[in-house]
Parts: structure tokens; C-alpha cells; sequence
């Protein structure tokens, strides 16, 4: 075998190499993607679910309880609509923030851009969200004056329960966002990569 032979076979290895290299980026690109929007997607449907709730109680179930006779005074049902009311439109912001995630079309330092925003929010709403649904609750029962033994054991059950619930889903939370945010990071990593190749 000559030289020039040699040189054309290493030539050919070369770009085999370089081909398999760039196979091996693209499943690597894929797989992040994947696993990002998975997370993603569980985050959504999480948030979707909260926004649901929020809006049915608002909406309808306190509104037919207080028609049915629910013994709850003017007063105390209008604190307890437009403080539910507020926490849709803080609810609905944060869900917006997520909605605008799009991995083939979105660059990866858009969408985390907008998820900070959101995980700004998420630790806002951990700070204030249980102190102020526990001075509603303080308030309604100054409005209601309801202050016998059986009202206030059962509030006090429900508030535990929910605080258990939320401290449960916080915790979910923060793992698919911490698995949001390394898998976005990874991808502006791999486009400035590819755009340095592309530059020289």
C-alpha cells in the first residue's frame, strides 16, 4: 500500500469519525430534550390542575354553597372570592410562564429565562401564600365569629392537610424545575457550541 493510499484511507476514517461524532451530539441533544420537556410537561400539568381547582372553587363551589344556604356571612364570602380570585391571576401568570416553552422553536435561553421568572414566583408564593391564606382564615372567622370547638378543629385539620399537600408538591416542584433548568443549560451550552464550530 502507497501513501497516497494510506492518506485516503485515513481520510475516509477521518470523516466516518466526524459523521459518527455528530450522530453521537444529535442523540445526545434528543435525549436532554426529551427529558427536559418531560419535566416540563409534568410541571404544566401540575400547574394546569391548580388553576382548574382555584377556578372551580371561585367560581362555582362557594358560589352554590352560599346559595344552598352555606352558613357563611356576606362579608367573609367576598373576602374569601376575591382573595381566591387574586391567587388565579397570580396562578395564571405563572402558568402563562410556562406555557411559553418550546423547545424546537424557543431558544434554550429564552425559555430559561422565562422559568426563573417562574421559580421566582414559586418561592414568592411559598413566603407569602401560607401566612396570607392563614389571616384570611383569621379574618373570616373574626367576620363569621364562629368560634366553637367544632369549627375550629375542623379548619385547623383542613389547613394541616393542605399545608401537607402543598409542602408535598413544592418538593415535586423543585426537582422537575431543577431538571428543567440543567437540561436548558446543557442546550445553550451545545448551540454556543455549535455556533463557535460554525464561526470557524
Amino acid at each position: 500500500m502507497n501513501l497516497e493510499e494510506m492518506k485516503q484511507g485515513w481520510n475516509v476514517l477521518n470523516n466516518r469519525l466526524a459523521q459518527n461524532e455528530i450522530v453521537n451530539q444529535r442523540i445526545i441533544k434528543e435525549m436532554i430534550m426529551r427529558k427536559t420537556e418531560s419535566a416540563h410537561d409534568i410541571l404544566y400539568r401540575q400547574n394546569l390542575r391548580g388553576v382548574i381547582i382555584t377556578f372551580l372553587i371561585g367560581a362555582f363551589v362557594l358560589p352554590f354553597g352560599k346559595l344552598q344556604g352555606m352558613p357563611i356571612t356576606r362579608e367573609a364570602f367576598l373576602v374569601l372570592e376575591t382573595y381566591i380570585f387574586l391567587g388565579l391571576l397570580y396562578q395564571g401568570y405563572m402558568f402563562y410562564l410556562l406555557s411559553r416553552f418550546n423547545l424546537q422553536t424557543m431558544n434554550p435561553d429564552t425559555i430559561l429565562r422565562n422559568i426563573l421568572k417562574y421559580k421566582k414566583l414559586s418561592l414568592d408564593d411559598r413566603r407569602y401564600g401560607i401566612p396570607s391564606m392563614l389571616l384570611i382564615v383569621v379574618i373570616c372567622f373574626l367576620l363569621q365569629q364562629a368560634f366553637n370547638v367544632y369549627a375550629i378543629i375542623a379548619t385547623v385539620v383542613c389547613l394541616l392537610l393542605g399545608i401537607s399537600l402543598i409542602y408535598m408538591q413544592n418538593k415535586r416542584q423543585d426537582r422537575k424545575l431543577k431538571e428543567i433548568e440543567e437540561g436548558l443549560k446543557e442546550l445553550s451550552a451545545e448551540s454556543s457550541a455549535c455556533d463557535e464550530e460554525a464561526a470557524q
